[in-house]
């Protein structure tokens, strides 16, 4: 059985560049996270090649959304997307798990690996962990949502319950 295993990154190493990544562009005390236009107008100005396809339903079929780090390429679903413009939170997150894997996962940092029998992947070298952690991480920063409670931080930050619970276990 084959599975993806990425570079080791701890939850508390997403935050930093989250932070750094954040504040760069001057958008590290925002708590409502504009992942639209972060996607389609700052991203180009970090990663000048960068592109982004929407892309019909019936050609991505279950798949919501995917990310060639190697060619700078995320891929969204029409459908997430309109309901992410529109400000669904999890569709929020599916763009910013997305932008996750950009940054994150390199073509060199991920690799195929072998799993022994009964052996699992450690969470903090799963890059589906990784893009989560940085997704919930870009739309609600630990050190603004510090102190809330699970609904602040769910009418804060647009994210859904099931997010604000586990950001708000996190802290």
């Amino acid at each position: 059985m084959s599975k993806y295993k990425a570079e080791p990154l701890s939850r508390n190493d997403i935050r930093r560049y989250v932070r750094k990544l954040k504040k760069s562009v001057g958008l590290d005390e925002m708590l409502m996270f504009p992942i639209i236009e972060f996607l389609e107008n700052i991203i180009p100005m970090i990663i000048p090649d960068f592109r982004l396809e929407i892309v019909p339903k019936g050609e991505m079929g279950i798949n919501h959304g995917e990310t060639y780090p190697s060619k700078n390429l995320i891929r969204i679903r029409e459908d997430v997307y309109e309901r992410a413009v529109d400000g669904v939170p999890r569709d929020r997150l599916t763009i910013a798990h997305e932008i996750g894997h950009l940054f994150l996962h390199e073509n060199d940092v991920i690799a195929l690996c072998r799993m022994e029998p009964g052996e699992t992947l450690k969470a903090y070298e799963d890059p589906e962990w990784q893009a989560n952690c940085f997704g919930g991480e870009l739309l609600a920063s630990y050190n603004l949502i510090r102190g809330m409670s699970e609904e602040e931080v769910m009418k804060s930050c647009n994210v859904s319950a099931q997010a604000a619970h586990i950001l708000v276990s996190k802290l």
